[in-house]
């Protein structure tokens, strides 16, 4: 008895010092977007992006899903989560955005997906955290929703970008982006050039750069931006899930995330 006693001893101490899962909120919201894949088919059933990312977090988050603003409106609300991640568009109401602002600036972790960058645009602290805003998608059609391209590793070596090394080809909606803060940011993918149509008109042909993900420190806290993932064949793609998985460690200081 007294050697079962010192297992479960034992055995609880190995318990007690596993550490907690990082808590994460995932708050997905379209709003009026086409942004579909976020968009649940009824209240009570998640979106395409929000069944794939809790698939994806098993076992490394502690995951909070939510489509309601509120879940973010005080500073009490952002102070119970290690994580924020964004999938939203156009203004979700009810979150507190200089809460959310100052949250990060104070040590927070954020990520930010896809069309999370045409999001509070006339919010001048948020288009600052996150490091650029939706510009443009110009080379989406009504018959071509989607765009084929390559991914330039601008960062190859960083474990963000490295999932792509093997085949950088991708198909998603593609951006262009307005008052992206080069200087500010590490540069981790970007459009190569010579796969895409450079003088299709609506494209903003001063752009020397066409980024795609990024990584930044804002304060004490970390931001991490990937502009694919809107389309679900994106989500089931394994490059795109150690992509992003690594993005979020990254922003959680996670010690494999440079």
């Amino acid at each position: 008895m007294r050697l079962l006693a010192c297992l479960a001893c034992l055995l609880g101490t190995a318990f007690a010092a596993t550490p907690p899962l990082p808590r994460v909120l995932f708050f997905a919201n379209p709003m009026t977007s086409d942004n579909d894949v976020i968009r649940r088919p009824r209240p009570d059933t998640l979106s395409v992006a929000e069944r794939h990312f809790a698939a994806l977090a098993a076992g490394q988050f502690a995951v909070t899903i939510t489509q309601d603003g509120r879940d973010l409106g005080s500073r009490a609300a952002l102070a119970s989560f290690d994580l924020i991640v964004f999938f939203t568009a156009i203004n979700p109401p009810g979150v507190d955005v200089d809460a959310l602002v100052d949250w990060v600036r104070a040590g927070g972790a954020f990520g930010a997906i896809h069309s999370a960058a045409n999001t509070y645009q006339r919010h001048a602290g948020f288009g600052a955290l996150l490091g650029a805003r939706y510009d443009r998608r110009p080379w989406r059609t009504a018959a071509e929703p989607q765009t084929r391209a390559r991914l330039r590793l601008d960062a190859p070596d960083d474990p963000i970008a490295r999932p792509f090394r093997a085949d950088p080809a991708i198909a998603d909606d593609l951006y262009q982006f307005k008052e992206f803060d080069r200087a500010g940011v590490t540069l981790l993918l970007s459009l190569d050039p010579g796969g895409l149509d450079l003088q299709q008109p609506k494209m903003n042909r001063a752009d020397t750069v066409l980024p795609v993900a990024w990584k930044r420190t804002v304060g004490r806290g970390r931001v991490f931006y990937t502009a694919l993932g809107d389309w679900e064949a994106t989500w089931a793609d394994p490059r795109y899930r150690a992509h992003l998985l690594a993005g979020l460690r990254w922003t959680l200081q996670r010690d494999d995330a440079r």
